[in-house]
């Protein structure tokens, strides 16, 4: 835990990190179309504050693990990223990030088509949820945010680090949700 004290690494671990961020910023684009297609645009937008916070956390969280799993995949805690990450070697935060932006933005987007009951306050629990499990995750492998690690382990202390990071989003949405004057959610 509290590996690093820089974020990139260098060499082939380097150029890892450069094609997973090439490869953030390419699905952000093509989901961004696809809303745009769906006519999802103004939701999108809506959401704006926990994906921002989503992405920058979520490209922290997998740049550093990118390095920390480099040698060994099973140092990832994330059990569906450190199977990506042995079954596809190399390229496993590539895939993985492909997989994780496109699992999430797909099931917003279908929550949000079908127009579910508070279909807004249940992306923004998605979405808060993921950038504060992100958070963390990129915490537990830097040291200078290593406090941040450490006091997540004692929050809900046993429960599931994904139960943890939903509660905590799942509060942040509320509070969001809250603060918003009448809107078009759903």
């Amino acid at each position: 835990m509290c590996h690093y004290t820089d974020i990139l690494g260098n060499g082939e671990i380097l150029i890892l990190q450069l094609f997973t961020v090439a490869s953030i910023a390419g699905s952000i684009c093509f989901w961004i179309w696809i809303y745009l297609k769906k006519g999802l645009m103004k939701e999108l937008w809506s959401y704006a504050p926990p994906i921002v916070f989503w992405i920058i956390t979520g490209t922290l969280d997998i740049v550093i693990t990118a390095k920390g799993a480099f040698f060994d995949p099973l140092r990832e805690g994330t059990p569906l990223a450190r199977t990506i990450f042995v079954e596809t070697g190399y390229p496993g935060p590539v895939v993985a990030s492909i997989l994780w932006i496109a699992l999430w933005a797909a099931a917003v987007l279908i929550i949000n088509k079908a127009r579910i009951n508070h279909a807004g306050f249940f992306s923004l629990a998605v979405f808060y949820s993921l950038a504060v499990g992100h958070f963390f995750g990129f915490s537990s492998w830097f040291a200078p945010f290593c406090g941040f690690a450490e006091n997540y382990g004692l929050f809900l202390a046993g429960a599931p680090g994904y139960l943890k990071a939903i509660v905590i989003g799942t509060v942040m949405a509320i509070v969001h949700y809250a603060g918003l004057q009448k809107s078009d959610f759903r």
